[in-house]
């Protein structure tokens, strides 16, 4: 491997580090099913679709065995595991 190229990979990686990445935490507030981005998406606390629920969706993270799980689709607030939306995608 060149010098050069290391230099780049290096900076590109010490770059990447920087950025911060959002994890569930107790803080985060439960969405609601008013709000705005839950109503787009037709979000609710409990699944009317057999065998597709939050907790087991691919975008949800975090505790899945838990009441309120995390979602990717809503940074910095917890859906209900039992709740499902429009975007519901099984886990592969």
């Amino acid at each position: 491997m060149k010098r050069r190229d290391f230099l780049k990979l290096s900076a590109a990686t010490a770059g990447a580090t920087l950025i911060p990445v959002h994890t569930v935490s107790a803080q985060d507030e439960k969405l609601s099913p008013d709000d705005a981005q839950a109503k787009a998406l037709n979000y609710m606390e409990t699944s009317e679709t057999e065998g597709q629920r939050c907790n087991n969706c691919i975008h949800a993270k975090g505790d899945l065995e838990a009441e309120w799980v995390g979602c990717n689709l809503f940074p910095g607030k917890q859906v209900k595991a039992s709740g499902w939306c429009n975007v519901w995608a099984a886990r592969g």
